[in-house]
C-alpha cells in the first residue's frame, strides 16, 4: 500500500538543513581554500559570514535564497500537519494564534536572508546589515512563538506529552543559547564599530570575538532546523501504519472504511475539522467515541467523508 504524503514531509526539514550547512560549511570552506585573509584592511583575523559572502557572492546568493525557500516551506509544512492533525494540533485558539506568528515571523526572517545576500557588506554596506537585523529578529522571534505554542499544547494533549515537552526544552534551549551568544555578538561588535585599525590589536580580537558569535549563531541556526524532523516525525509514524494498535487513528483514506469495523471511532482529523479549533482533548475523544456506532453501519459513506476532510 501506497504511504500517504505527508509520511515523507520529515524530508523538508532534512533538506532545509542540508542546503544552509552547505551555505554555510560551504563559506568556511571557501574561506579557507582563498588562505584565511582578510577580505578588506579593516577586517579583523576572523571575518564575518557576511565578508566571505561578499567575496563570493554567486555562491552566497544561490545557498541563502535556496535556504531561506526551504525554511519557509518547512514553516508552511508544520503549519499544515498541525491543522491537519497529521501531528498534535491546535486545541485553544492561542496555539493557533502562536503558530501562525511562528509562520509570519519565520517568512519575515527568510526575505530579510534573501535580500542580505543580494546586497552585500561591501557595496550595499546599509542595506546588508538592515536586512541581517530583520533576518536575526524574524527569526528569533519564530522560533520563540513556536517554543510556545509546543509547550501550550504539552499541556493539551496528554497522549503525546513526552513528545512535545522534550521538543519544547530543546528549542528553548537552542534559544536561549543563541540569544547568549547574540548578546555577546552585539556587545563586540559595538565596541569597535566591526571594524579593525592598523595597529589596534585590542579591537582585533574584539571583532574577531564577534565573527566567532556570528558563526556561531549560524551553526546554532542549523540545529534548529533539525528540530523540525523530530516535529515531523509522528506523521511518518502515523503514515507507516494507517492506524494505531487499537485502530483509532486513521490516517491513509484507503484504510479509513476500517474505522467502521468494531467499536473503532472515526478519524480525529475529520472530527477536529468539524468542531474547530477550540476544544480540549477530551471534547474530541468524546465526539469521536460518539460517533462510533454511525460508523459501524455506514463505514463506506464515512470513509468518503474522511476522504473529503484530508
Amino acid at each position: 500500500m501506497k504511504k500517504p504524503l505527508h509520511g515523507y514531509y520529515f524530508v523538508v526539514p532534512i533538506i532545509t538543513f542540508a542546503l544552509w550547512s552547505a551555505c554555510i560549511f560551504g563559506l568556511l570552506g571557501l574561506w579557507g581554500t582563498d588562505g584565511f585573509p582578510k577580505y578588506v584592511n579593516t577586517d579583523a583575523t576572523v571575518v564575518f559570514i557576511s565578508d566571505v559572502g561578499a567575496a563570493h557572492h554567486t555562491y552566497f546568493i544561490i545557498f541563502a535564497v535556496l535556504s531561506a525557500v526551504a525554511y519557509m516551506a518547512t514553516t508552511l509544512l508544520e503549519r499544515h500537519l498541525r491543522h491537519q492533525r497529521r501531528i498534535p494540533g491546535s486545541v485553544r485558539k492561542k496555539q493557533t494564534v502562536l503558530d501562525s506568528f511562528s509562520v509570519a515571523f519565520a517568512i519575515i526572517g527568510a526575505i530579510g536572508l534573501i535580500l542580505l545576500s543580494i546586497f552585500d557588506d561591501v557595496e550595499y554596506p546599509r542595506v546588508h546589515w538592515s536586512m541581517t537585523v530583520v533576518f536575526v529578529a524574524g527569526v528569533a522571534l519564530s522560533v520563540l512563538m513556536q517554543t510556545l505554542q509546543i509547550f501550550s499544547l504539552s499541556k493539551s494533549h496528554s497522549d503525546e506529552l513526552w513528545h512535545l515537552r522534550a521538543m519544547a526544552i530543546v528549542k528553548s534551549v537552542i534559544l536561549g543559547v543563541a540569544l547568549a551568544v547574540l548578546i555577546v555578538f552585539i556587545g563586540c561588535y559595538a565596541t569597535c564599530d566591526g571594524d579593525v585599525t592598523d595597529g589596534n590589536s585590542q579591537c582585533n580580537r574584539v571583532v574577531s570575538a564577534a565573527g566567532v558569535a556570528e558563526w556561531t549563531l549560524a551553526f546554532l541556526l542549523s540545529l534548529f532546523f533539525l528540530s523540525y524532523i523530530v516535529d515531523f516525525w509522528p506523521a511518518k509514524k502515523r503514515a507507516d501504519f494507517g492506524l494505531t494498535e487499537k485502530g483509532d487513528m486513521v490516517q491513509d483514506p484507503s484504510r479509513a472504511a476500517e474505522a467502521g469495523v468494531d467499536d473503532r471511532p472515526t478519524a480525529p482529523y475529520a472530527i477536529a475539522r468539524d468542531m474547530g479549533p477550540n476544544h480540549t482533548h477530551q471534547e474530541y475523544m468524546t465526539q469521536m467515541s460518539s460517533e462510533a456506532p454511525s460508523m459501524h453501519q455506514q463505514p463506506l459513506r464515512e470513509a468518503n467523508h474522511i476522504g473529503q476532510a484530508r
